[in-house]
């Protein structure tokens, strides 16, 4: 009982735009015990899962169901009441094959265990779909956090590097500048004292 390819339909593929629920006919439809129960469809994938479950529910597929199906059909046209109907068809069934109403309830049953075991597949499989489409991205992205946390250690350790450097060159330059200026000084009251020298070596030569 298969839901694979639904489940990742429904995952993979997007809803589309626009698109709105059918709504359910407001005229009355006489059903017949085989017909399945008024649905209200919620969207085109819950479609799709409803009629899989038909499908693997379908009341032919039970001999019980199907053999007082086949004895109630013949007098549609000549037994309008459906009670009545299917009473007649079951005397008749009954006095024909032995079918009898226990055993066509069972054969209701059948179909309930039918929907107990697809829905134990529908969950193995979408744990599995879990494991594979949900968990593993989820230890993708804590993996991808991880990687930008430690990004960001690497980029405000960086930061704090430029901050320091910054600092460094600051104070290289401030002291740079000093020595620029001391220098200058020390050019200026040297040149003086050669100058003065000079004076004085001019006036002791004559």
């Amino acid at each position: 009982m298969p839901f694979m390819d639904l489940i990742k339909k429904a995952i993979f593929e997007e809803e589309p735009l626009g698109q709105e629920p059918a709504r359910p006919s407001s005229s009355p439809v006489a059903t017949r015990p085989h017909d399945p129960p008024a649905y209200v469809p919620m969207g085109t994938r819950d479609n799709q899962f409803y009629a899989r479950l038909v499908k693997q529910t379908d009341l032919s597929a039970v001999p019980e169901l199907a053999k007082i199906e086949a004895f109630a059909t013949p007098l549609a046209s000549v037994i309008t009441d459906k009670s009545m109907r299917y009473k007649a068809a079951l005397a008749t069934a009954q006095s024909q094959s032995g079918l009898t109403k226990d055993a066509i309830l069972k054969g209701f049953d059948a179909l309930q265990n039918v929907l107990n075991s697809s829905a134990s597949a529908f969950n193995k499989q979408t744990d599995e779909v879990s494991r594979t489409e949900v968990d593993a991205k989820i230890a993708q992205i804590s993996d991808l956090n991880e990687a930008i946390q430690q990004k960001q250690k690497d980029i405000a350790d960086l930061q704090q590097q430029v901050k320091s450097m910054q600092s460094q060159a600051e104070v290289s330059r401030s002291k740079l500048q000093e020595a620029k200026s001391n220098f200058a000084a020390a050019l200026e009251r040297r040149r003086a004292e050669i100058l003065q020298q000079r004076k004085e070596f001019e006036a002791i030569l004559g």
